[in-house]
């Protein structure tokens, strides 16, 4: 048995939006178990399956609709988590329990801050440095991780930092959010690119998750038309005892 899980950042696309039918064109191909969508309009993925979705503040004004993180399921959610911990920068976490065809998986998304997240063009009380927002969301990181189960888990969604060479978040950065996962969790799209572009949506497996396949969602149109900013991943995953 194997399941697929897939994570995109499809730039606020709504159900009316022109590239939507292409968008969802590009994730039916892949035939999801499970996704993240980041950026997301919370009725994108309605039609089938089941949704949960972070909180709807997400620190700026924007239509209700919009939700930074949400998580799609073929099977319905139990468990589900929209908040994290109350010291996570707004609106940006959510997790739930689901049936795969690898039985019962934890499923995490995330949407960690940007660089420039509530800082200069920001008119507020909440107004942040650079890389503050993004700072703080992997501070409290590790305390959520620590307390999930060990195996049959999975973290994804936009993480906004290059892994390795070619990153661009400052060292210390760097080193959080690689400490933010506990051994035995692995980013398995840490080298993953497309047209020469290191992606920063990464999925992340427990020990006793293998990746069997690692897939590329194009953001761009037989046209040449964007889709997204954001190009997307998708793995294919199996149990290690049948690998």
């Amino acid at each position: 048995m194997k399941l697929t899980a897939l994570t995109w950042n499809t730039e606020w696309a709504t159900p009316s939006s022109r590239r939507t039918p292409e968008i969802l064109r590009h994730i039916e191909e892949h035939a999801p178990d499970v996704a993240c969508l980041t950026e997301a309009h919370e009725a994108l993925l309605a039609t089938t399956g089941h949704t949960i979705t972070a909180q709807p503040d997400y620190g700026y004004r924007a239509p209700a609709s919009r939700r930074k993180v949400l998580l799609w399921s073929k099977q319905p959610w139990q468990q589900v988590d929209d908040l994290g911990l109350a010291s996570l920068p707004p609106g940006r976490f959510v997790s739930g329990v689901t049936q795969t065809p690898l039985g019962a998986i934890t499923v995490i998304g995330v949407c960690i801050p940007w660089w420039g997240c509530r800082t200069e063009s920001y008119r507020g009380a909440n107004r942040k440095a650079r890389w503050q927002d993004h700072e703080a969301y992997l501070d409290g990181l590790p305390a959520i991780l620590a307390q999930l189960p060990a195996e049959r888990l999975i973290v994804m969604g936009d993480f906004n930092q290059i892994i390795g060479p070619g990153a661009r978040a400052p060292n210390p950065l760097q080193t959080k959010l690689a400490e933010a996962f506990p051994p035995g969790l692995t980013i398995i799209t840490a080298d993953h690119a497309f047209h020469d572009r290191k992606t920063i949506d990464h999925i992340a497996l427990s020990k006793d998750l293998v990746t069997e396949a690692l897939h590329t969602i194009s953001n761009v149109q037989e046209e040449g038309k964007r889709l997204s900013d954001h190009f997307g991943v998708a793995a294919t995953v199996v149990n290690s005892r049948e690998s």
